[in-house]
């Protein structure tokens, strides 16, 4: 939001609120050019990661305003998106509407996608250009006899892959995946030279951008942010299911909770009975796949070839990067997840194979679909309560508090008074390359952020305060606007 909505990072404008300067909203939102938000992007978390959600957070607060609803419903849509692309690619898959119904419904009670659907962040966004990517690439692969290659395909495989990189850098792999699947598999000249076009369209905007704008930083940034979370694994301990030791104990654990995740049969099955279980029931399912593939018609097979391909490459990267670093940091579903899609049309595919066995394996398998079906389920419904929930650890969240104190100070300010904003200084993976010091201008930020160039508000910097926001009356007096309780109600 500080990036995309207010052209600045978490810790920019440090000079314009340096501890005994006093500022405005109109200081805040005054225009600073694009070299000032390509400065404040690749200062921004990894780096210019998320350019194409940024700017689509821009335009709906431009149009509809910044509350948090409306930013998340960015999320919303673009999951929805993917759930439609997932039903329309079934028809393709699935000659009978039984099977393309029961791929809807996976996907739209997968937790993976409910619970990401409800955060602004970039994941649905990305998951959403990823998958177009991968059915724009099948489609020019394997056209149509009678159709040949069309033109339009060509062109939404670059468009899609182009967004989805501009989405999150480590959709790469998914076009990684593609380019290795070609080279097992296509022979066709046409193609290849079709392919190679699109390909170099599809690299120029993004090496260009990872050379001379702000993603020149990422590397930077992964290693800087890799060596701080090392050190404080070192020097503190484990923090269980964030930082971890990159052992082999621990990798196995991540990698049984990944994957299973990724199949509707076996998803959460390690959190109910334990990754013991969990690994078996990875193991079986796995050997029930090849099973079924074995004896597959191959211009099925070679599709779902294709999504293992692009579930494990992530994966196996995923896991070299984590023994590179020493830590599981980087180690989650969210970084290796672009092949969920595949994970659910595997999932479907499976049970298709499963209900033509005979009548008993048949009403088994029936009742473990319900059972696991009503799991799901309530796996992600704590997420309407703010309960604890799946992915997440947020729980017990008040509203947006700063739209509450920007709406507390509308009310209350009169001239000469003066904001008194904290000061919290927070060392822990504050990468080199953004801006720091002994002071923390954040919350200043992030209230400003929700008022207007209209607000006459006198603000500055209190380095003695760590967690109230004050308003400060011209006669002395103050006023207690918001305490964030040592930073339990920090976003």
């Amino acid at each position: 939001m500080m990036i995309a909505v207010g052209n600045t990072n978490i810790g920019g404008m440090y000079d314009l609120m340096q501890p005994g300067k006093t500022f405005t909203p109109a200081d805040f939102w005054e225009p600073r050019g694009i070299k000032s938000w390509l400065d404040s992007d690749a200062r921004g978390d990894v780096s210019g990661n998320s350019l194409v959600h940024d700017m689509l957070l821009k335009i709906v607060a431009l149009i509809f305003g910044k509350g948090d609803g409306t930013v998340r419903s960015i999320s919303v849509i673009f999951n929805m998106l993917t759930v439609w692309l997932m039903f329309f690619w079934s028809r393709k898959i699935y000659p009978k509407i039984t099977w393309q119904i029961a791929l809807l419904a996976f996907a739209v009670i997968e937790p993976f996608f409910v619970v990401y659907s409800q955060q602004a962040r970039n994941y649905a966004t990305s998951m959403f250009f990823a998958t177009a990517s991968n059915f724009f690439y099948w489609k020019l692969i394997y056209p149509k006899p009678e159709q040949g290659i069309k033109s339009k395909d060509l062109l939404g495989w670059i468009l899609t892959s182009i967004l989805a990189l501009f989405s999150t850098y480590l959709t790469a792999l998914v076009l990684v995946g593609q380019g290795i699947y070609a080279l097992l598999n296509l022979r066709s000249k046409e193609i290849w030279t079709r392919l190679s076009i699109g390909a170099v369209i599809i690299i120029i905007p993004f090496l260009g951008w990872m050379t001379l704008g702000p993603g020149q930083y990422f590397l930077a940034y992964q290693a800087d942010a890799g060596a701080q979370y090392l050190a404080y694994l070192n020097a503190n301990g484990p923090i269980p299911g964030w930082i971890e030791a990159a052992n082999f104990s621990n990798l196995l654990k991540r990698t049984v909770m990944i994957l299973s995740d990724l199949f509707f049969w076996t998803n959460d099955l390690y959190a109910k009975q334990g990754y013991r279980f969990g690994g078996v029931a990875l193991v079986l399912f796995g050997y029930g796949i090849y099973t079924w593939l074995k004896d597959f018609n191959p211009e099925k097979r070679r599709f779902y070839l294709f999504g293992l391909l692009q579930i494990l490459l992530p994966i196996l990267v995923l896991i070299a990067t984590a023994i590179n670093a020493g830590t599981t940091t980087g180690y989650f579903i969210r970084y290796a997840g672009f092949g969920l899609p595949f994970g659910i049309f595997i999932s479907v595919g499976f049970m298709e194979y499963v209900f033509q066995k005979p009548i008993w394996i048949r009403l088994v398998a029936g009742l473990f679909v319900f059972i696991q079906a009503y799991f799901l389920v309530f796996a992600f419904l704590p997420l309407y309560q703010d309960k604890s929930q799946k992915y997440t650890s947020s729980t017990g969240r008040i509203k947006n508090p700063y739209i509450d104190i920007a709406d507390k100070l509308r009310a209350q300010y009169t001239v000469g008074d003066t904001i008194l904003y904290p000061s919290h200084v927070i060392n822990f993976l504050n990468s080199k390359h953004l801006a720091g010091g002994s002071y923390s201008v954040a919350d200043a930020q992030l209230v400003n952020l929700y008022l207007s160039p209209s607000d006459k508000f006198i603000q500055r910097i209190d380095t003695l305060r760590k967690d109230s926001v004050i308003l400060k009356r011209k006669n002395g007096t103050e006023v207690l606007i918001f305490d964030f309780k040592q930073g339990k109600y920090r976003y």
